[in-house]
């Protein structure tokens, strides 16, 4: 079930035309001074500082009466107004403002519940917005980091086929050749297409919204199922997160995960580390404020983690680190 998405330039301009009034907008500090002039001064403005459930749930006891939400941000302003929508049977809209996440396509919200990602609720937009010039007035980095949450259907897709092959699979997730396909379709445009991804074209754009509507979509219409479009990436980035009590740009620190996902399952990871290059994301630890102890810590920790997070089972639940593995996993990364 994909969401109405409209693509195209000057959209936020006309939300005032659009929107139930009076609405509420949920988006971050550092961006309200660049779209405050759409709306009226009086307009009510909540700044994400958490996505913390327990937080969230405070802050809905606090709000005044509203018709609408309109979310304008990336992935943390987008969940937060999924959610609240979702508590509050309120319609919303959602501006993405960089292309950082799927969040925006995907009915729940990614909320933190004791320091551990968990997805609830179910929100529909009543549309997302994709205004071309906003995503590219976002920080190029922030852009193609967004690659995270598509080249993550190849690591996704390996630990689905991993759990098959091993007789751990869920019952009601069982292996899908098909929604297996798909996915490494959309993950192969974007290696296709590096170069436009790269300089975020209209056509990379494009691109990629391609992929992530997929990403977002296919989990619910495929009976919650993310077998196909996240796997031990996404695990190694909630371990890290979870670990080291810090917040890391979602697509980078995914990406950071894919490289040694990839190793892990042996295969394709100097592919997948190279088109990762090319497009320019760092994921070296220094670049995402940590170091190479933390990122072994929570490699090292990693099964265990996921076991007493309940999280799916792949071969983090089976995979033994050793000095080897680090040595060569920080030569690849710091190549």
């Amino acid at each position: 079930m994909e969401f109405n998405t409209v693509v195209g330039r000057n959209l936020l301009e006309e939300i005032n035309d659009v929107a139930h009034e009076p609405f509420l907008v949920i988006t971050m500090d550092d961006l309200w001074p660049i779209y405050k002039k759409y709306f009226e001064p009086s307009t009510k403005v909540i700044f994400v500082e958490s996505t913390d459930k327990n937080i969230l749930d405070d802050l809905i006891l606090k709000l005044n009466h509203f018709s609408s939400i309109i979310g304008i941000g990336g992935g943390q302003a987008i969940d937060v107004t999924k959610y609240l929508s979702w508590k509050m049977n309120k319609p919303f809209f959602q501006f993405p403002t960089s292309l950082s996440v799927d969040a925006a396509f995907g009915h729940r919200s990614a909320v933190r519940i004791e320091n551990v990602v968990r997805y609830v609720g179910w929100s529909i937009p009543e549309c997302v917005f994709i205004d071309l010039d906003i995503i590219k007035s976002a920080p190029k980095k922030i852009n193609t980091a967004g690659i995270g949450d598509i080249l993550c259907f190849i690591t996704g897709v390996m630990d689905w086929q991993y759990a098959r092959d091993k007789g751990k699979l869920e019952k009601q997730w069982e292996y899908d050749e098909r929604l297996a396909n798909i996915s490494l379709s959309k993950a192969q445009a974007v290696i296709d297409e590096y170069q436009e991804i790269k300089e975020m074209t209209d056509k990379g754009i494009k691109i990629m919204i391609d992929a992530l509507k997929w990403g977002g979509s296919s989990y619910c219409s495929s009976g919650w199922n993310p077998r196909h479009i996240e796997g031990v990436e996404h695990l190694i980035f909630y371990s890290l997160e979870y670990h080291t009590k810090k917040k890391f740009l979602h697509g980078q620190a995914v990406c950071l995960g894919i490289i040694i996902g990839s190793m892990m399952h042996n295969q394709r990871s100097e592919e997948l580390k190279d088109i990762i290059n090319k497009i320019g994301v760092d994921v070296k630890p220094e670049s995402m404020n940590t170091n190479w102890h933390e990122v072994k810590n929570c490699l090292v920790n990693l099964k265990n983690f996921v076991e007493t997070s309940k999280l799916m089972w792949g071969i983090s639940n089976d995979y033994v680190f050793n000095d080897h593995f680090f040595n060569d996993m920080i030569q690849k990364i710091e190549d």
